[in-house]
Formats: C-alpha cells, structure tokens, sequence
C-alpha cells in the first residue's frame, strides 16, 4: 500500500446525511488558496448520495480520501479522522458548512507567526441556501492570548475563541492522547476548553472565515429531550475541572455553569422527567447567582436572569420560558 503524504494540515469532515450541502463543502476547500493539506471525509453510515458526491472528489483529487463506517455519531466520526490524519495541525469542518478561500492560508500563517498551538477566527451565519447573513469579513488583523485567556474568553462565550471545535487549526500534538467523547451531544463543548487550557499560546483573528450554515434540524433548534440534559452533566464536569486552575477560571466555568442552568430550565419541561435535572440546576443558580451576578464579565441576558431568579418561582419560570435567558 502506498504511503499517505504528510501535509501541512489535516482537515477532518465528518459526513452524515448532507447530501445537499456536502458538495458546497468541498469546492469551498477545492478553492483553497493553500494547497497544502489532506481532506479527510468520515461517511458515518450515511444513507442519502452524500458519499457518492465525496467519493468524485476522491477520485478526482489526491488530497481527498473517503473513510466509511457505521454510524457512531460526530465525536467518533472525527475521533477516526484523528487517528489517520497525517498533518502538522489539524482542523474540522462540519459537511454541511463552508470555509472561505483563505480559510487555511490565514489561520496556518498566523500560527506560524505567534508560534501558536491554535489559531481562530470568527463565523458568519448561511442560511440553506448559502446565503450569508449580510455581514462582511473584518481586516485579518491577529491576536495572541495565553491559553488561560483563551479558556477564559470561551467559558464566558461572549467573544473569541468560542468553544465550537470548528473554527480553529490546532497543533496535531495537542490531540495525540485526546478524543471526543463518544454518544455524547454538545462533544464541543465537553472536549475544547480543555484543549484551549493545554494550548502553549492561541492566536485569534477576527476575519470571518468560517461559514456557520444554521438549519432547523440542528441539536439546539430541535426539541429538547433527557439526552440533551448531558449539557448540565457536562458544565459540572468543565467546572470542577476548571475550578482549581486559578481564580479567574473559576469566576468563568462558575459564570458557565450558571448559563448553562439557566438553559436547562428554560428548556425542559417541569415533569417528573426532568426533575433531578431541574433540581440540580435550581441548586447551581442558587448557591452561584449573588457572586456570579457582580461579575463584570458575565453576558447581559444572564445578569438579567440571575435577577428574576429571586422572583417567586412560577414567575421567575414565566419570564424564563419567554426567552429573556
């Protein structure tokens, strides 16, 4: 067999079901305007001609390899993307996004110029369409932070870097003995803070190069079920985790956890089904709100939330259930 070539990057598209988008996909990352990379497309049991359309561009393009396997989920779709890729660092695009031509080019030049773990930009939201929100890309101005900066910024998800693993080109070494969490939804968020803290450095632009496509079979659009409680399982983790590290990524994971409370009760249903969960998130907001409240860091939507938690309860859920959180 012949060996596989080390590139520069590999880019990791785990395939499943976008047969209406896969395509956009990949002639965004044919229109590359850096060469230098292996296209790594996991068709995780698809059932529609999504990997039909993948595999033209694997025979068409030597950069392009198509890996099938039954359907384990995204975290296990990249997880084997991971353990064949051959790059110096390593990037993810979801199948039904896009990245912009200088996608590549400017996220590799501006890790090798901070000497960076990771490099991020920003996204702007397509529709089905590809239709783009309106908004423009901002000068590829660059921007260095420590890693506990990084971490910091994400758990208060109100900036750059986000926690999304897309979005970012990342050393290969940091993922050498790290996975996503199999079966698992909201992996992102269980998995990059982590990989943010373990980060030497991150170089942020705010250049728009990520091309976000919003749908309305997306996990946060869909209806929330027990299985999507695994958000609160996961913020507990990310803050115990966090806690210790020092003070400032205390205040943050603290900030998360009661952002992610809040999101768990506006979202469930006040039935026996949820109620641990919702049990659980009532005793984070409590314990948490008075210190989390003078944080000047935290968003405005959770500041005013943490307000209408000292409402009688079917009041403070009331207002909850309208959105305001």
């Amino acid at each position: 067999m012949q060996a596989v070539k080390s590139r520069a990057i590999s880019v990791i598209i785990p395939l499943y079901n976008t047969e209406a988008f896969i395509k956009d996909c990949l002639d965004s990352l044919v229109a590359q305007t850096f060469s230098d990379f292996e296209a790594i497309i996991i068709d995780d049991g698809s059932t529609d001609g999504g990997a039909r359309i993948a595999a033209s561009y694997a025979s068409m393009d030597s950069r392009f390899r198509l890996i099938g396997q039954p359907n384990k989920g995204l975290s296990e779709a990249r997880n084997t993307g991971l353990k064949i890729s051959h790059g110096e660092y390593v990037t993810f695009i979801d199948s039904d996004d896009c990245v912009a031509p200088n996608f590549l080019e400017t996220l590799f030049f501006i890790a090798q110029l901070h000497q960076a773990d990771i490099a991020c930009c920003t996204f702007q939201n397509i529709d089905e369409n590809y239709q783009a929100d309106g908004s423009t890309p901002n000068t590829a101005i660059s921007k260095i932070l420590t890693a506990e900066e990084a971490t910091r910024i994400a758990l208060y998800q109100d900036s750059l870097p986000d926690y999304s693993a897309w979005n970012k080109l990342y050393k290969a070494s940091l993922w050498k003995e790290r996975r996503f969490p199999a079966g698992m939804l909201f992996e992102d968020f269980a998995t990059v803070p982590e990989v943010l803290l373990s980060a030497n450095k991150v170089a942020t632009t705010k250049s728009k190069l990520y091309l976000y496509r919003k749908r309305s079979t997306s996990i946060l659009s869909s209806n929330f079920t027990l299985k999507n409680t695994v958000l609160l399982d996961i913020a507990e983790n990310v803050f115990e985790k966090m806690k210790p590290v020092s003070k400032k990524l205390y205040r943050a994971s603290r900030s998360m956890l009661v952002s992610a409370s809040f999101s768990i009760l506006m979202r469930t249903k006040d039935t026996e089904e949820f109620a641990e969960c919702r049990k659980r998130a009532f005793a984070h907001i409590r314990k948490f709100r008075f210190g989390t409240f003078f944080d000047s860091k935290i968003r405005m939507r959770n500041r005013m939330a943490i307000l209408l938690s000292y409402l009688p309860r079917f009041l403070f859920l009331k207002f909850l259930k309208k959105g305001i959180a």
